[in-house]
């Protein structure tokens, strides 16, 4: 009997190496640091960053075109006119100038 003992487990030792093995990969491939839930937290992390740098270029479109109005050669009038009346807090009659805080 114990012969056959020894030989059964000799039989069972290879294939549940295997077997191991390969649960290891698998759970390696699910939940390691390149598995795939790690590939689906850059994916997320990614598409937030696209979202800010989309963010930041339409405000980086916005700042060129109004620093566009302020050419020497040929400034828009009501830009300078909004400009003037920030800095120099100066209104018509019946306006009331608030400063607003520097950001």
């Amino acid at each position: 009997m114990r012969r056959r003992v020894g030989q059964n487990f000799r039989s069972l030792l290879l294939p549940a190496i295997c077997c191991a093995v390969t649960a290891y990969f698998a759970h390696s491939a699910v939940f390691g640091e390149r598995g795939i839930r790690a590939l689906r937290q850059t994916e997320d992390r990614l598409d937030l960053a696209k979202h800010d740098l989309a963010a930041v270029r339409a405000k980086r479109e916005a700042l060129s075109h109004r620093i566009s109005l302020l050419d020497e050669k040929r400034i828009d009038p009501d830009l300078l006119e909004e400009v003037a009346r920030g800095v120099l807090l100066e209104t018509r009659p019946g306006e009331v100038a608030v400063p607003r805080e520097k950001r």
